[in-house]
């Protein structure tokens, strides 16, 4: 790090503390962030797209099957296309906020996240919303950590019951043994997420996983091109009933939301990244056609019979299958660390700064680790239902993050300083806000009554 970035590090510092001597936890993020500042630290741009991808292929692509399932053939396809391009959009909603809110005195030029955009917009907002500054940004770090757990939830879920055909050669559900699987698989996580704890070692394993993934897909496309019968003997639209369920599983696939802005922040070109036709642009584009491949084919393939993973309905004997099965198993197993980091970043600064010696901190970091991996697995313990809990993930959280606080986010940092949004924005964003809620509160509701139902 060279004179001036110690001089940008130790101003930054300075002003937070001088400004916000109250809240000792924004000056350790501060703090925290200033270190991210050397070029060094920052991941190029095909590291970045890595993750990107990483973030978004994973267990919720090959769930889209039994997505399409509630929904039809066809509106599941133009449901999905849809959805897909709100997300991108909603997503350079926050990065353009984030550019012009880094601006802005309050932010004194500092990277922000998801959290910081939402507060930064709320202290230079309307008047008589600055009094929620710090409240904004602990509803969404709270809507964060439910998204990002709920991810490593549902991956130990897949790992098991996946692992587990691979054992047996069935596809007969065992419950029993899902839960020794899951114990431990709860080992090999707290060894792997004790050990490499920087976004920057993750993307190496992101490299590794986005190879498995892309050559899993490409056996999975393989099975199901194979005796696919015509589109016209599934329904183009099943009805409006299980429409709720659809968006769950749908918004649930889109699992990279939280990622968005510590990628962008970590970048080594930011614009690149951020721009309308950059890497974010080009990163979900391959990630809605290959959404759209998987969940189209396998509904046409297997139509009621879809699984809550594509892979549990491949033959259980077949070696290839396996192999399928393996590969997945494998990359989204160290996915998890990816996915973990999150929380991890959000939680640990709060605790860290009441810890007084760096073998306290050291110490206490491996407990909050271990303690937050054990829920996780918990949790997957008590829903061991795949389908069921991507969809409450999906509904409960993940449509907040994507479709309900970008459009407010914008709409306030549009009205700082007597300004205010077009009539073609507010209409917009009140659209993708209603989209969101709705999608919301009626995707938790049937995710849950599922839940109940099974039990």
């Amino acid at each position: 790090m060279d004179h001036s970035d110690d001089e940008v590090k130790e101003k930054l510092i300075s002003k937070v503390t001088s400004s916000y001597t109250e809240s000792e936890e924004d000056a350790d993020a501060i703090t925290e962030q200033s270190k991210d500042f050397s070029h060094e630290n920052r991941t190029s741009s095909c590291k970045t797209l890595m993750n990107l991808l990483k973030g978004n292929i994973g267990p919720g692509i090959l769930a889209l099957p039994i997505a399409f399932k509630y929904a039809g053939l066809w509106a599941g396809a133009a449901g999905l296309f849809f959805l897909g391009y709100v997300s991108l959009h909603c997503q350079h909603m926050l990065m353009t906020c984030s550019n012009i809110l880094k601006e802005r005195p309050v932010s004194m030029g500092q990277s922000l996240g998801y959290a910081g955009v939402v507060e930064n917009c709320l202290a230079t907002g309307p008047v008589c919303l600055r009094r929620f500054q710090n409240a904004g940004r602990v509803v969404i770090n709270v809507f964060l950590i439910v998204t990002q757990l709920g991810f490593c939830c549902v991956y130990i879920v897949f790992v098991a019951q996946n692992f587990r055909q691979v054992i047996l050669s069935s596809n007969k559900a065992n419950l029993h043994l899902d839960m020794i699987i899951m114990g431990i698989e709860l080992i090999v996580i707290i060894v792997y997420c004790t050990t490499i704890q920087s976004l920057h070692g993750l993307s190496y394993f992101s490299l590794i996983a986005n190879f498995l993934n892309f050559a899993g897909l490409f056996f999975v496309i393989f099975y199901v091109v194979q005796d696919t019968p015509s589109p016209s003997v599934r329904p183009a639209f099943v009805g409006w009933y299980d429409l709720p369920m659809y968006f769950g599983t749908a918004v649930y696939a889109f699992e990279g939301i939280g990622l968005v802005m510590p990628l962008k922040n970590k970048a080594r070109d930011e614009m690149d990244f951020s721009r309308r036709y950059g890497l974010l642009t080009l990163g979900m584009t391959i990630v809605i056609a290959l959404y759209l491949a998987i969940g189209f084919l396998g509904y046409l393939k297997y139509g009621d019979h879809a699984l809550g993973s594509i892979t549990l309905n491949l033959p259980p004997v077949d070696m290839l299958s396996r192999l399928t099965k393996i590969t997945f198993v494998v990359s989204v197993f160290v996915t998890y660390g990816l996915q973990f980091y999150v929380p991890v970043n959000i939680l640990w600064p709060k605790i860290e700064h009441r810890l007084s010696s760096s073998k306290a901190r050291s110490v206490g970091n491996i407990i909050f680790r271990i303690s937050l991996i054990l829920f996780t697995g918990v949790i997957a313990m008590v829903i061991p239902h795949l389908d069921l809990l991507i969809a409450l993930i999906g509904a409960m959280a993940s449509s907040s993050l994507a479709f309900i606080f970008p459009p407010i986010i914008e709409l306030v940092t549009l009205s700082a300083d007597n300004s205010h949004p077009s009539v073609f924005v507010i209409l917009k964003d009140v659209a993708i806000m209603l989209l969101g809620i709705v999608g919301c509160i009626t995707g938790t509701y049937a995710a849950i009554l599922g839940i109940v139902n099974v039990s």
